[in-house]
């Protein structure tokens, strides 16, 4: 989590440089466009992969019995898997109905 922290940060600054660079010298844009790459990459990383999602419903989704405790939230994940598709949800205890306590 602070790793994707550092990474945005350190990209959001080298996006600045970059963009005051290419008013100063246009020659510099390739290094806008790869620190902005560097942004929404980590942004979307985060936001994608990052959260804890409710229980899936609909066909194929079974909950699996592995279980584990969230370093950034503290909470119980359960792990579900679909079936049909190979797809994995973590998904938080309180977001499924599970009692937090049991591990």
């Amino acid at each position: 989590m602070i790793l994707r922290t550092i990474i945005l940060v350190g990209a959001a600054v080298a996006f600045t440089f970059a963009v005051f660079g290419t008013i100063v010298d246009p020659g510099v844009w390739p290094a806008a466009l790869i620190a902005l790459i560097f942004v929404l990459g980590t942004w979307f990383e985060r936001r994608r992969y990052g959260a804890l999602l409710q229980a899936p419903s609909g066909n194929g989704w079974r909950p699996t019995t592995e279980r584990f405790i969230d370093d950034a939230s503290g909470s119980l994940v359960t792990v579900w898997y679909n079936t049909r598709t190979g797809e994995r949800r973590y998904v938080g205890a309180s977001m499924n109905g599970e009692d937090s306590g049991a591990l």
